[in-house]
């Protein structure tokens, strides 16, 4: 239910994108908007990567951002390859907290 209004604006949104994106007050939005983004999930990963406490996680969160960033693979993948990794850490006996 969380995804509703999301999925509703899109159906319902998606004949107007094209020319959404054109206009030229959209895309000075957007060109502002980026930055502000970028800052608020540096604001977020920063502290996040502070918190880890074993090599493991380094590894994890090393391999996932060469997997973004090196390879440029999408998010989903690399929040499902991350997520396997730690069950598989769990599984093994290594230490999560």
């Amino acid at each position: 239910m969380a995804f509703a209004p999301s999925f509703g604006f899109v159906l319902v949104g998606a004949r107007h994108f094209d020319r959404l994106r054109a206009d030229g007050r959209v895309q000075a939005f957007f060109t502002g908007a980026g930055p502000a983004v970028i800052g608020a999930i540096a604001g977020s990963a920063i502290p996040l990567a502070l918190a880890l406490q074993h090599l493991w996680q380094f590894a994890v969160l090393a391999a996932a951002a060469v997997w973004l960033l090196a390879a440029r693979r999408g998010t989903v993948s690399a929040l499902l390859g991350a997520g396997a990794l730690g069950v598989g850490a769990a599984l093994v006996g290594l230490p999560i907290g």
